[in-house]
Parts: structure tokens; sequence; C-alpha cells
């Protein structure tokens, strides 16, 4: 399965150890600690709903001090970002803390849409790991539920060969918010994310 340095190679801004094992250890404890909640999709205009055909996954209200701290960790690297993609980078969208528990998955979807003022102000989604796929018995791991993206060549058949990033406990992924992706279902273990969305809202203005 191809690692990070695969997703660098093609263009996407990867940072391995962006948070350090202690830091992830206590990201998944704010999770487990938090209420949760079935995350939603937009079914319809601006209608979001529970649909667990289309995703599976659990949403945790995390303590305020968790939510600041990634923030802040992500205003820092944001500057970074923004010159790597040529994309001027306004801000951040509101953080997601995600648990995918085995059978849980998310199938296949672009996150930004011309038709939300929210959603078209999307340019770079982040995917955060606070843990890494491996033997779920023998360490805090997962198997499966490998992030894929579809669309990364100009072939057009590319759009329908996906490329699965094995996943690495603090690494951080950006990828354009209009690049196809999914993640697979969970095997075995819980994965635990962050996830959240750089955006330049002085689009929307204009």
């Amino acid at each position: 399965m191809p690692n990070a340095d695969f997703f660098t190679a093609l263009g996407f801004f990867t940072r391995r150890g962006f948070l350090d094992p202690a830091t992830c250890a206590r990201l998944r404890a704010h999770i487990g600690a938090a209420p949760a909640e079935p995350a939603t999709i937009r079914t319809h205009g601006d209608t979001y709903d529970v649909d667990r055909s289309t995703r599976s996954t659990q949403l945790a209200d995390v303590a305020p001090e968790a939510l600041a701290f990634m923030e802040g960790r992500l205003t820092a690297v944001m500057p970074e970002i923004s010159s790597h993609y040529g994309i001027p980078l306004t801000g951040i969208q509101k953080l997601q803390f995600l648990v995918y528990r085995e059978g849980d998955f998310y199938q296949r979807h672009r996150d930004r849409a011309d038709d939300q003022d929210f959603l078209r102000s999307r340019r770079v989604s982040v995917v955060i790991f606070l843990n890494g796929e491996g033997d779920p018995s023998a360490s805090v791991a997962y198997r499966g539920g490998a992030l894929t993206l579809y669309g990364l060549f100009e072939q057009s058949e590319s759009d329908t060969l996906g490329f699965p990033l094995e996943g690495e406990e603090g690494l951080l992924v950006t990828f354009p918010s209009d690049v196809v992706h999914e993640v697979r279902p969970v095997e075995a273990g819980e994965r635990y994310t962050v996830v959240a969305w750089f955006e330049n809202g002085l689009e929307d203005r204009r």
C-alpha cells in the first residue's frame, strides 16, 4: 500500500510526525471521553442527515482545550500549505474529531461543491491520523479503513482507480478539496482522525 512518500511525490503536502505519539494518545483519550453522534452528510440543499449507507462514523464533541490545541497547530502550518499549493487561504472550517469502528466507512465523495458558500470556500482538505494501520490485537491500531484518493493522473481511467494511503500515527495529509476520495471499511480496531478544511472565504464575497 502506498505510504505518504508516494502522495508527496504526486504533489500533495504531507508531514510525518505532525503530532507526536503522546499528543495522539491524549487526543484519542479526548475523543473516547467525549459525547459522540453519527456524522451527517448533505442529503439535498441545506439539509444534513445521517445516512449510514453513505457515511458511517462517529463525530465526537471534544473538550474545548482539544479543539483549541488542534486549531492552533493547523493555523501555524496554514501559510506553508498555502504556499505549497499556491492557494490563498484565509481560515479553517470547524474541525471534526472522528472515530471509525469495525465496519465503518465513508463512500466516495468530494469535500467541495459550488452550490453552497461554505462548501465552495473549501480549498484544501486535511486529515490527521491519531493512530495508524497495524495489528489491533498488539497495539492501538486498526486494519482496513484506508483513505483512498481517485483521479490522481490525467488518464480518463484514473477516475475509477483509487490509491489507498497507509495511515501512520501523527501523519498529516492534505489534498485539494475537489479530489474524490473515500474511507474504506474498517476491518478491525478503531481508526481515530481529525479532519478539517482550509478555506478562502474571500472568494465567496467577490
